[in-house]
């Protein structure tokens, strides 16, 4: 019997041992559970019920110079897919992404792309099209229940005055590239500038974003908003540009391929910056067709180039300005020289030719610039020598950036003579010197370049770094930045020399000369036209010459540089001249107006 009992005593022990172990386990996997695990549970349950929506920040304003937008934001639905809400299953996924595409016209393979590229449990929205039409909204709605995942959000998009707009000084917007997002400055979806002041300044103009924590039923439709951060819009930017100048010079250009710079002399401040052709600008802001990439890339008129600093050219006769300036400054010219112009000059075996037939008869440095005759600046050229010219052109600028604050811009070439080995250097070979003198030959500059160097001609010797931005602004803050302008040095000429140099530039304007075209009864101008012969490739390019106009005005007090460039336009005085006309008129309108009526 004694041991019966402890046999049982025994069963009881090892069955009380088993319950009590049970409930030890259970009671640890609980407190694993709840305690250990609570937070990811909870976590998984909030993603099953709360959708996370960012609200995207709008863009800072560009302003011009009198406070008028030349970019704005307004409101625009965005197609966007929701990882984590899509199908798991990939067949019942590829079924609703057929379906968006079949609705909204969206190519598969792009919608397959934009879900493929992130974590396939991500919440955050993966934005596919942007600018959908209120058709395109209704069409998601009504479909809704068939397209689990699928939203259209409403977001901030950039506007433009036109499509064209100040293409190359604006930029556009778009999303971030891989490359951008490599960066680790960037998330999925955020819109970045590409180009011009939008990607210059766009620290300072892209917000910051808000977002909201939203409930939602099991069919992913919204309960309540739980949680939400208001977004902060970018800071507000005032350039230099006045947009009725911009608005001008880009109307003047129309039907022509080249560039014109618009700059105030007292300061360097751009005040205007046309390169034609130009690209449209919203069309980059979203998603671009592979063809209609292919077709702007490919355009044999290179309308994503920004010719005002991108594009190098000979500058033909302008460059007579810093010719004759250098000979009056070394004392290897006066005012007083003459020569005979009968159309042709003979250097060596080589023959030189003027621009008119016959030439200009006898002429002195005043009519020689008035007039543009190559016979006397081959003569003056020589003279005064190619290492000093050279000196001269260093001294204006050429030959090195400008520094502006756009990517891209190009030195310009000066010629120097080849070094020898063993030898200090050797003077500049004569034919080359002769061509130089009359802006021909390997010169090369940028019509920024053309522009500084007329506003130091107008200013008295000052180069100022070209400004496009005055100062950064948030409304919380004042102003987070300021740009006072720079100098970038100085040239050193004579008085009277800076006076000869301004008195024949308003005579080739207003009395008789080549840039007779550009001229305004009631406004002094005072400018220099330009015709640079280009190597032809093919017979149907022979005799398409550039033209270029550079000017300032009024004459004895400057205010504004004008720098017109027509590429393959032809003559300056025909073509460049008349155009920065209308460009003049429309700045100085009122004063114009003002004498005429007084007259």
């Amino acid at each position: 019997m004694p041991g019966r009992r402890d046999a049982g005593q025994q069963r009881v022990m090892v069955i009380a041992t088993a319950v009590i172990f049970a409930f030890l386990v259970l009671i640890g996997q609980l407190w694993y559970l709840q305690v250990l695990e609570g937070g990811r549970f909870l976590d998984a349950s909030d993603k099953n019920r709360i959708r996370v929506r960012p609200i995207a920040a709008p863009r800072g304003i560009l302003y011009d110079r009198h406070g008028t937008p030349l970019v704005d934001n307004r409101p625009a639905f965005t197609l966007s897919l929701i990882p984590r809400e899509l199908p798991r299953d990939v067949e019942t996924r590829d079924a609703v992404l057929g379906r968006v595409a079949s609705l909204l016209h969206i190519p598969y393979q792009e919608l397959i792309d934009a879900v493929t590229r992130v974590q396939p449990d991500s919440l955050l929205p993966v934005r596919v099209r942007r600018g959908l039409t209120l058709a395109d909204v209704a069409k998601v709605e009504e479909w809704k229940l068939e397209l689990p995942g699928v939203i259209a959000e409403v977001e901030p998009q950039r506007v433009y005055p036109t499509s064209r707009f100040a293409a190359h000084l604006l930029g556009y917007v778009r999303e971030a590239s891989d490359e951008q997002l490599k960066q680790g400055r960037y998330r999925r979806g955020d819109m970045v500038g590409q180009s011009g002041l939008e990607r210059l300044l766009d620290e300072h103009l892209r917000g910051q974003d808000g977002g909201e924590r939203i409930e939602v039923d099991a069919m992913g439709r919204p309960v309540r908003r739980v949680q939400q951060t208001e977004p902060h819009s970018g800071a507000q930017v005032v350039t230099t540009i006045d947009r009725g100048i911009q608005e001008a010079a880009e109307r003047a250009m129309e039907g022509q391929a080249g560039a014109v710079v618009v700059m105030d002399p007292r300061s360097g401040d751009v005040l205007a910056m046309v390169s034609t052709p130009a690209f449209e600008i919203d069309r980059f802001t979203g998603t671009i067709e592979r063809d209609a990439w292919l077709r702007v890339v490919q355009d044999p008129n290179f309308p994503l180039l920004n010719r005002t600093i991108q594009s190098q050219y000979a500058p033909g006769s302008v460059f007579k300005v810093l010719v004759a300036a250098a000979g009056l400054q070394e004392g290897t010219l006066t005012p007083l020289d003459r020569t005979y112009c009968d159309g042709e000059f003979q250097l060596g075996s080589a023959t030189f030719k003027d621009w008119k037939e016959g030439g200009h008869g006898t002429v002195d440095l005043h009519h020689a610039l008035v007039h543009s005759c190559n016979i006397f600046f081959y003569e003056a050229g020589l003279k005064i020598g190619g290492a000093a010219i050279v000196r001269y052109a260093s001294a204006f600028g050429f030959g090195q950036p400008t520094a502006i604050d756009l990517p891209g811009e190009k030195n310009g070439f000066l010629p120097r003579p080849h070094v020898g080995r063993g030898r200090p250097g050797r003077p500049y070979p004569a034919g080359e010197t002769v061509n130089m003198s009359i802006g021909q030959g390997a010169l090369l500059v940028t019509p920024m370049q053309v522009a500084r160097f007329m506003a130091a001609v107008a200013n008295g010797g000052v180069l100022w770094r070209p400004r496009l931005v005055q100062r950064v602004e948030r409304p919380d803050q004042g102003v987070v930045w300021s740009d006072q302008g720079q100098v970038t040095g100085h040239v050193e000429l004579s008085p009277v020399v800076w006076a000869f140099l301004r008195q024949s530039l308003w005579a080739a304007v207003n009395d008789g000369g080549t840039g007779a075209a550009a001229r305004i009864p009631g406004l002094d101008i005072a400018g220099k036209t330009g015709t640079a012969q280009m190597i032809a490739k093919s017979k149907a390019e022979k005799g398409q010459d550039h033209a270029w106009f550079a000017a300032f005005a009024p004459a004895k007090a400057p205010e504004v540089v004008v720098v017109v460039f027509a590429e393959r336009g032809g003559k300056g005085g025909q073509v460049a001249a008349p155009i920065a006309r209308k460009i003049l008129n429309a700045i100085f309108f009122e004063r114009v107006a003002a004498v005429e009526i007084a007259g």
